[in-house]
């Protein structure tokens, strides 16, 4: 493991800790995770480029084709939204929820590459996500059952990466899959482990990885510049 993914991993525990203090509509346990890829970003680009996210600086706002969004992570220069970064880590009720999390991203992703503005989507999923019944407010239900991620899981996503360029595409994708153990340490997924194809495995780890993506971003902000 290289020291890019024991940082990530580190800020994801930290955003994993949050989530569980604070519960799942609370945007502490964003601050950690967004403010690891705006610093990972900002060590990529000349000093003339900005970052900014929850925790360093706050969320900046785009007048998109279609209505006003509210960006994750955004890099401008000479004030200027050159690109920003979406993020989506999926902590419970995968399986309930995928067809409204990929339709959002085709929506966002339309809405800011409309206005020129550079888009990446990064999603982390966990191999074994737990399934929690409905309860009031922010508080958490019962956990009734664990979700296995499959091969049905991903293949949107991987249709969509190896999609022609249109706008609903995003310029850079990564989906990165870890796990927790029994005393919620972080680690990445086995991905042997798990009923996804070689062809999709392949994919994971050679073109959707971390390190794949900070890299790909980078350039997006360089060529949006």
């Amino acid at each position: 493991m290289n020291k890019l993914e024991k940082q990530f991993l580190k800020a994801i525990a930290e955003a994993f800790e949050a989530y569980n203090e604070f519960g799942a509509r609370s945007n502490k346990k964003l601050i950690p995770i967004h403010g690891w890829i705006a610093k990972t970003v900002k060590n990529k680009l000349d000093v003339d480029f900005k970052v900014n996210s929850l925790g360093n600086g706050g969320e900046k706002k785009l007048d998109g084709k279609y209505y006003h969004k509210r960006l994750d992570i955004t890099v401008t220069k000479d004030d200027k939204i050159l690109a920003t970064i979406s993020f989506k880590f999926v902590t419970s009720n995968y399986d309930q929820n995928s067809n409204n999390y990929f339709e959002q991203l085709l929506g966002e992703t339309a809405n800011i590459r409309r206005v020129n503005v550079g888009f990446a989507h990064m999603l982390v999923l966990r191999a074994h996500t737990p399934y929690f019944d409905k309860n009031k407010g922010n508080l958490r239900g019962k956990e009734t059952k664990t979700e296995v991620l499959n091969e049905h899981h991903l293949s949107k996503y991987i249709k969509l990466f190896l999609d022609q360029d249109f706008p609903h595409k995003p310029e850079v994708l990564g989906i990165i899959i870890i796990d927790f153990d029994s005393i919620d340490n972080c680690h990445f997924a086995d991905l042997n482990e798990l009923e996804i194809s070689g062809r999709t495995k392949k994919i994971l780890t050679s073109e959707l990885s971390l390190e794949k993506f900070i890299d790909r971003f980078a350039a997006l902000c360089q060529l949006k510049s």
